[in-house]
């Protein structure tokens, strides 16, 4: 999976990006208030669509909010891309494109697919905050730069 790549969502895209969190968990897309968030991520230019050669495979919301650390929000990719080294290359991309000395993310305790994905991609477990959700406690990973 050479040819991955980012590209800064539009408010044209905007359908796009709601279409793979809605068809990850259509439930979670609503309850959450998603759309919501993909719109002001966009708006902020902080959501990038995930391309591999010129079709869009995913996205990832990115920002400088988390102690002015650059923050993975959200990293959502494609069923059928996933296990492929979409989502390592993609770590990759943010990395060498941030501006600060580290990249945190963080992920529910319950959501092993994506832990494997981040040790896998040498994030280092940075602890467990408890109370965010009744679905167990958020695992904090980072990455240094």
């Amino acid at each position: 999976m050479e040819n991955i790549r980012l590209r800064k969502a539009t408010s044209k895209d905007r359908a796009i990006v709601a279409d793979f969190d809605y068809s990850l968990d259509k439930d979670e897309h609503i309850k959450l208030h998603r759309i919501e968030k993909i719109t002001k991520a966009i708006s902020n230019e902080e959501c990038f669509l995930i391309l591999i050669d010129k079709q869009e495979v995913g996205f990832v919301i990115f920002d400088y909010r988390f102690f002015d650390q650059g923050w993975i929000e959200l990293i959502i990719i494609d069923e059928k891309y996933r296990r492929k080294g979409v989502g390592g290359k993609t770590f990759d991309i943010i990395r060498e494109q941030s501006k600060s000395d580290k990249v945190f993310t963080s992920t529910n305790n319950s959501t092993t697919q994506m832990q494997r994905a981040l040790t896998k991609a040498n994030f280092t477990f940075a602890g467990k905050l408890y109370g965010l959700d009744e679905g167990g406690p958020e695992v904090f990973y980072y990455k240094n730069i």
